[in-house]
């Protein structure tokens, strides 16, 4: 008779000589193994290392979702595929077995069901890519979902969609603190909003930045500012706000790097931005007018240039 052989009792082996044989598995087993119950979700998780994982999710009808560490494993990749109707969750293991975790027609309840996993066992900081054919139900979904598992959000990227007025004052309050966020979708013209000293973003990129007050995103260190709706008085593009920009830069000590901004065809009387400012005259051309400004806290100096349309800070 041919012997059968037994199940091997992993999980009932000793923490140290688990988490060495841990240490060999790569991370499609890992994540296979912890969807077998909850009991080995949570010996998994027990075993893995602490704030080591990063998860990517590039949201489209053929999304990829990826899973990367320190150094520790080599990255995994897991995809999601619509067929007709119907949106498979596939994990590719080294050899070649392709394991289907879960079908549905509706993208959003894989998503949330996935991400819920992936912050019970690996616990990791996140990046996501919302693709054209996200809207703004499904955004909004997915974005309240990560906030309730309480994930570190590293770089948002929202696709051109219209936002209402709530929501897109919802994404802005939840993203103060991530490293990058992508606004390419759009709001209403009535849209008002006002950053506090909590706004402390590493890059904001608006292409809908009608709304804007410049001087509220000191504290991110790099800001890229468009008129993307043709809007015709953009608030960055008022004298105004924009010499209260520089003003407040000159007096306060402040994170910013470099911001730009683009006012579509509202020209910018760099005169009337500069009226009782300090600075110094670097170059005048045709098109354009440079300045130097010095902040008074550190003596920092900074280069502003004036064009048609657009205006820019660098920070030296």
């Amino acid at each position: 008779m041919t012997e059968v052989s037994k199940p091997f009792p992993l999980f009932r082996l000793p923490a140290i000589p688990l988490k060495m044989i841990n240490r060999y598995l790569n991370l499609e087993d890992i994540l296979l193994i912890s969807m077998a119950s909850k009991k080995s979700a949570f010996i998994m998780k027990s075993l893995l290392p602490p704030n080591c994982f990063h998860l990517e999710f590039h949201l489209s009808e053929k999304s990829e979702i990826s899973l990367c560490t320190k150094g520790l494993w080599n990255p995994m990749i897991v995809k999601c595929e619509k067929t007709g109707q119907i949106y498979e969750l596939k994990i590719a293991q080294d050899n070649g077995v392709i394991t289907h975790w879960c079908t549905s027609p509706d993208l959003k309840a894989i998503v949330i069901a996935l991400l819920s996993h992936f912050a019970l066992v690996f616990n990791p900081s996140i990046t996501i890519n919302f693709g054209y054919f996200c809207n703004q139900e499904f955004i909004m979904g997915v974005l309240n979902h990560v906030k309730q598992l309480n994930l570190v959000k590293k770089l948002i990227y929202l696709t051109p969609v219209f936002m209402s007025s709530e929501n897109y004052e919802h994404i802005l309050e939840q993203c103060k603190e991530v490293s990058e966020l992508w606004l390419h979708c759009e709001t209403s013209l009535n849209f008002e909003y006002r950053a506090g000293p909590d706004f402390r973003m590493g890059y904001l990129y608006v292409k809908d930045g009608h709304w804007m007050h410049l001087e509220d995103f000191m504290n991110c260190k790099r800001v890229s500012v468009w008129n993307s709706t043709g809007h015709e008085q953009p608030k960055y593009t008022n004298p105004v706000v924009l010499r209260a920009f520089i003003r407040k830069w000159i007096e306060s000590e402040c994170r910013l790097q470099h911001l730009e901004t683009y006012g579509g065809r509202v020209r910018i009387d760099f005169g009337e931005v500069l009226s009782g400012l300090e600075y110094r005259t670097i170059e005048q051309r045709e098109y354009t007018y440079s300045v130097e400004i010095t902040r008074r806290c550190d003596g920092k100096k900074a280069i502003v240039t004036f064009g048609t349309y657009n205006f820019e800070i660098v920070i030296n």
